[in-house]
């Protein structure tokens, strides 16, 4: 007989199997066959009591089987019934099993649908994407290779622009450079006439000649400072300075300029203005002889004022306001924007009346620029115009002493002997007679090499006027030269100055001072009086 082991929560079920198994066994050890027919009845009731249909298959079967041997039609209709009592759960179970299944492959079918669709959404998304990003990477190196063009375009225009902006300004410091050379010797001849005591007639003819020449230069002058700007081959100085000095002696250099237009000429400069400054003398100088001279020009009867005041001090640093003031004619409103630009002026009738190159105030606003201010104007016409502007400076500690000018003494200069370094053959007789003018005596050679063989020769020279531009080797490398051998000699620069050349680099070949061409010949002898002196 099988041995049945079970697990049963219910206290009843266990007390009922632990009384049934013994019994079953007893009865089938005593052949008693009729109540194991019961005994598996029982069974078969508490197994259906715990659902445990296989087992109450079983137990049923069994049953039946003793039934049939028994021959007892009741017990046996009790077993039929009972299996087909079972039957019927275990074909419902069975029932319920696939249907559970058939959900279950259902709902599994639902799921694997939902994932093909998120899989198909998804692989589309992300072929959208791809394609997106494919379009945009399309569109990119194209852009790309635009902007590398554009690019290449602006860069070559960029270069053929500075080649233009290259070539003018080297066209422009050409010319002028060349012009000096020549203007040299007009205002040279000029000025050896007018020594020379001619006749009233002959004198106003040379002072026609003479204004002529330095209208001339001031052109030249004007082309040459706006080409060294716009180059940027322009230093700003930082040197102690005196604002109240500075703007008297430009008062006192325009006084007759002043008077021919019968102006009032006032300078209106604030008290409590420090007398040391420091900042870039020279280029302040520029500005307000350019800004007096446009006022006295296009003023009759009037009045021109120069004003500064103070504007903010911050420890040793101070910024102060300027204005040039005139009631002269004013300009017009539709020109004042372009008033600043090289070569304008306000009118063709305005140029032929007063004359100018129109590039004045062009320096005026390109220095004041470097010099970290910004220009104003305020004019109207026939009531004048002012211009206004504010420049930082620093204040010094140091006392500046100033020498007064005084004209040089002529017997500093008596019987000395200059060496004229000289390739230009009106020049070299220019100067060679300005010199024996005032009774010193001239030797020219036209070259560098000659020059330089020539001091090492004979010591005897007291001073070398040398000439910048020469055949062979330049002035600059033949003085380098003399410099080895002879480091006491003054060695004045005498050069049409050009766009790439200033007096400090001039001075770094060993040079003593510069004297630009066409030079007063007043400033021409102080400064060879001033040497000859030292």
């Amino acid at each position: 007989m099988p041995i049945y082991c079970y697990y049963y929560p219910n206290m009843r079920s266990l007390i009922l199997i632990a009384f049934l198994l013994p019994a079953l066994l007893f009865s089938q050890l005593n052949s008693k066959k009729i109540d194991s027919v019961d005994y598996y009845i029982e069974l078969v009731n508490f197994h259906k009591k715990n659902n445990n249909i296989k087992d109450c298959l079983i137990c049923s079967k069994k049953a039946l089987s003793i039934a049939i041997k028994l021959k007892d039609d009741h017990k046996i209709a009790i077993c039929y019934a009972n299996l087909d009592e079972i039957y019927t759960d275990l074909s419902n179970h069975n029932g319920n099993l696939k249907s559970s299944k058939v959900i279950t492959k259902e709902n599994n079918k639902s799921l694997s649908k939902l994932v093909n669709i998120f899989a198909i959404c998804l692989i589309s998304i992300l072929s959208l994407l791809s394609i997106a990003l494919y379009k945009n990477n399309i569109i990119r190196n194209r852009s790309n290779s635009l902007l590398i063009e554009k690019n290449k375009e602006l860069q070559i225009a960029k270069e053929i622009a500075e080649k233009a902006t290259k070539a003018k300004t080297e066209f422009l410091s050409t010319v002028s450079h060349e012009l000096r050379t020549p203007l040299n010797a007009i205002n040279g001849i000029t000025h050896l006439l007018i020594v020379e005591n001619p006749n009233k007639s002959q004198m106003e003819y040379l002072k026609s000649l003479q204004f002529s020449g330095n209208y001339l230069l001031a052109f030249i002058n004007d082309i040459l400072e706006i080409n060294r700007i716009e180059s940027k081959n322009i230093p700003i100085e930082k040197i102690n300075f005196d604002l109240k000095l500075l703007l008297q002696n430009i008062q006192h250099s325009l006084k007759e300029i002043a008077l021919e237009n019968k102006n009032n000429f006032e300078i209106i400069i604030d008290e409590t203005i420090p007398n040391n400054l420091i900042g870039d003398p020279t280029k302040l100088s520029q500005i307000f002889m350019n800004l007096i001279n446009n006022s006295l020009k296009f003023t009759e009867n009037g009045f021109v004022k120069v004003i500064a005041t103070i504007n903010t001090v911050e420890d040793n640093k101070i910024t102060i306001s300027f204005k040039v003031v005139d009631n002269g004619i004013g300009i017009p409103e539709d020109k004042q924007e372009s008033i600043f630009d090289s070569f304008s002026q306000g009118s063709i009738e305005i140029n032929r009346k007063y004359g100018g190159t129109g590039l004045g105030l062009a320096i005026v606003k390109k220095l004041i620029d470097l010099l970290g201010g910004t220009i104003y104007l305020n004019s109207k016409v026939g009531l004048g115009a002012t211009f206004s502007f504010i420049l930082p400076f620093e204040v010094s500690e140091e006392e500046i002493h100033t020498i007064e000018k005084q004209s040089f003494d002529e017997k500093v200069i008596h019987d000395k002997k200059i060496l004229l370094v000289e390739d230009n053959k009106i020049n070299q007789m220019i100067t060679k007679k300005m010199l024996e003018n005032k009774g010193m005596f001239c030797k020219i050679v036209d070259n560098g090499e000659d020059a330089v063989t020539l001091l090492k020769e004979k010591n005897d020279f007291d001073l070398v006027l040398m000439d910048v531009h020469l055949p062979g080797i330049n002035g600059n490398i033949a003085t380098q030269q003399i410099r080895e051998f002879n480091s006491q000699i003054p060695i004045i620069a005498l050069t049409a100055i050009s766009l790439n050349e200033n007096k400090e680099m001039l001075i770094s070949y060993g040079m003593t001072d510069v004297i630009t061409k066409p030079f007063e010949p007043e400033l021409f002898y102080q400064m060879i009086a001033k040497y000859l002196t030292d």
